[in-house]
């Protein structure tokens, strides 16, 4: 059935470079007063993500693939999907669909701000909804796949969220009180499948806080990835101790600074090799590695290839 819903919405290309800065942030107008929106994608049959092409944004989303199967990344994490499979994503890692397969390639994203569902107005019990993006433990699968019993609670709560989302004959304070009751209900039952019903609410708070101090570090990491900046530089503009911001950062991303900072670096000399002309070594150079020998060393390490084995395409293009 939530398929069926899906399918009627409006088919849009995946086109989404020119809403992406260059500190990789995806900004996306929602109505302020009712801040949800659902889109279907198609997507292409060409490579879809090269180093750069991945975002990340304030807005919380949930994915679900209609037709076609490929894999989803979020910051270091790849996980697998298939038609009718429910991926909540986390939305403050660099994230995004790595590989799409199939005649068609189709996929719904649900979008909408966290404070349509818990802000400062609301009861504290309201901060329940919002776990499964703000506090699901790193090891957890974020996919609901078809076979899981969860699937069917949440395939029908967001099957009537749509059945309210397309309904023009009703009057549009009606549609969008509809939308938020399904929304929840949906919410509800993703709480309940990542087991996810013992956190006290002022870990929310926590968690989101988190998520907030971690984008604007990201957009200062992005502007400054060719600069020296330590742990310690990291910690301070976050308030935090230097042990306190290695806990943190790992939690946000997955892995260390030190290692996430290289791979910010790598993905920007990637993006050069493909898109410039220059010199390998002055490439090196630009992103912050100041020794050419060790810039191929992690270069291959981290994508298998060498700086010249990207190169030899582009020039043989040329």
């Amino acid at each position: 059935m939530l398929l069926d819903y899906l399918a009627r919405l409006p088919v849009e290309p995946f086109l989404v470079d020119h809403d992406v800065n260059r500190w990789r942030h995806y900004q996306l107008a929602l109505d302020p007063k009712f801040p949800l929106r659902v889109r279907l994608l198609s997507y292409p049959a060409k490579a879809l993500s090269g180093p750069l092409r991945f975002n990340w944004h304030e807005r919380l989303e949930i994915f679900v693939s209609v037709a076609g199967r490929g894999s989803f990344r979020m910051g270091d994490r790849v996980v697998d999907f298939a038609p009718g499979d429910v991926v909540v994503v986390d939305n403050v890692k660099l994230h995004g669909v790595l590989s799409y397969r199939g005649p068609e390639r189709l996929a719904a994203v649900i979008t909408f701000m966290p404070e349509l569902v818990s802000n400062p107005l609301s009861y504290p019990c309201d901060s329940s909804y919002l776990f499964p993006f703000y506090s699901r433990p790193a090891h957890l699968d974020p996919t609901v796949r078809t076979t899981d019993k969860a699937s069917a609670g949440v395939h029908s709560a967001l099957a009537n969220m749509l059945r309210c989302y397309l309904d023009e004959a009703t009057s549009t304070e009606l549609r969008q009180a509809g939308c938020k009751l399904y929304l929840l209900q949906a919410l509800y039952n993703l709480t309940i499948h990542f087991g996810l019903t013992d956190l006290p609410a002022a870990d929310y708070g926590c968690h989101r806080r988190e998520s907030s101090q971690f984008g604007r570090l990201y957009e200062y990491l992005q502007e400054n990835y060719a600069g020296r900046i330590t742990v310690s530089r990291a910690a301070s503009m976050l308030g935090l101790s230097d042990s306190q911001f290695m806990k943190f950062f790992k939690k946000a991303t997955g892995t260390n600074f030190v290692t996430y900072f290289t791979r910010l670096r790598l993905a920007h000399a990637h993006q050069l090799l493909t898109e410039t002309d220059r010199s390998i070594a002055s490439i090196a150079a630009e992103v912050g590695f100041s020794d050419q020998s060790y810039f191929d060393r992690r270069f291959r390490q981290h994508y298998d290839i060498s700086p010249r084995q990207v190169r030899a395409p582009a020039e043989s293009f040329k």
